[in-house]
């Protein structure tokens, strides 16, 4: 009688062990928004989720708190990644899914940023991030969520991650260069920005003088849009682990932290393991060459009823040298200002258009310019 009891504790013990290792779901990804963006629920109502290791907290915009039952209450001082401080409703999810995994009592904040109401996303902050453990599958656009660790294979390379007021930093090497806590941002659409506050970052950008390509960038907070000088270059000899990459890209620009973002792992990597519960990532490499092409050499904006240029290159191969700064325009392909109802319809219909080869701006009196995109030169 004993030896059965002990099979059937044996049996039993053995299927809740299985149970827990199969407790991983499988939940398709886009990232055509240049955004990880999956489907998820708030209150059971399902939303667009937007990862955001960057962000210390989840954002909620209006319509989905209203969709949801999510109540504003007091309001908050909040940083957004342009370093700009505002004051935010904050608020409190009952319940949020991801596949089968269930968080309770998750704190947010409630605000409109333009990215994320006009394509109706919730941000997931690394508060909820950190609560699980994470396998993105880059080449089958597979996301996969467990409460438990993934097992790395023989052939990643591990990163070494550290939680500072829940969000993700790193430290790693480029050339002789200590380079610590950078911030791992996968909010940020791009692949590796830097402050030229940065002694170490300025002493690299001197040392690659000759590639660099000076301009004016636009960039979107979540409480504000502001435009600054940026530096872009390729550069040699970022080391993770034991692991060198070279014709790495790079912008440089003020009021910024120094971040990777999500086209750091979807080009460098084929699967990433964020296991948040021992503060590691673990990087399949792609062997994929980064991209050199920069965006358009001008950038615009509409602003109070006007199309402006809010960006733009200034080096000699510039397409856009008989652009002003903030110079107001007539049209971009053709659509002027009353060809959209509203900034959400330009903000879109502008994603859209954004991996074009080139784009024809009319000044306002009536000049008709090509914009091209620029590739960095390397060593």
């Amino acid at each position: 009688m004993k030896k059965q009891l002990l099979t059937l504790i044996i049996i039993f013990t053995g299927i809740v062990i299985q149970a827990q290792e199969v407790a991983v779901d499988a939940i398709p990804f886009s990232l055509q928004s240049s955004l990880l963006v999956f489907k998820g629920k708030i209150n059971g109502i399902e939303t667009n989720f937007a990862l955001d290791t960057g962000a210390g907290t989840n954002v909620i915009t209006t319509n989905q708190s209203e969709r949801s039952g999510v109540k504003p209450s007091k309001k908050v001082t909040v940083n957004d990644s342009n370093d700009n401080k505002s004051k935010i409703s904050k608020a409190k999810i009952d319940e949020l899914q991801i596949g089968s995994q269930t968080i309770k009592n998750s704190k947010c904040v409630v605000f409109d940023m333009p990215l994320l109401s006009c394509n109706d996303y919730f941000l997931l902050g690394a508060n909820v991030i950190n609560q699980l453990n994470w396998k993105i599958d880059f080449e089958n656009n597979v996301l996969y969520v467990s409460k438990n660790a993934f097992e790395p294979s023989s052939e990643m390379v591990e990163m070494k991650v550290k939680h500072i007021k829940f969000r993700h930093f790193t430290d790693f090497k480029i050339q002789d260069l200590n380079i610590t806590n950078c911030l791992i941002d996968t909010g940020y659409n791009d692949f590796f920005e830097a402050s030229v506050e940065d002694s170490n970052f300025t002493q690299l950008k001197n040392k690659h003088e000759e590639l660099v390509i000076s301009g004016k960038d636009f960039s979107m907070g979540l409480t504000s849009m502001s435009s600054a000088d940026n530096f872009s270059f390729s550069f040699d000899g970022l080391q993770i682990a034991n692991t060198t990459f070279d014709d790495v890209r790079i912008d440089m620009k003020q009021n910024t932290q120094n971040k990777i973002g999500i086209k750091f792992f979807s080009t460098l990597t084929k699967v990433l393991i964020m296991n948040n519960h021992n503060s590691k990532y673990h990087l399949l490499l792609s062997n994929k060459p980064v991209s050199l092409l920069m965006s358009f050499d001008a950038d615009y904006h509409l602003k109070n009823g006007k199309l402006l240029i809010v960006g733009k290159t200034f080096n000699a191969e510039s397409s856009a040298s008989d652009l002003e700064f903030d110079e107001e325009i007539k049209s971009v392909d053709g659509k002027s200002v009353t060809d959209f109802k509203d900034e959400c319809e330009f903000l879109l219909w502008k994603f859209e258009n954004r991996h074009k080869k080139e784009i024809e701006i009319e000044k306002l009196n009536g000049q008709k310019i090509i914009i091209k995109k620029q590739l960095l030169k390397t060593n």
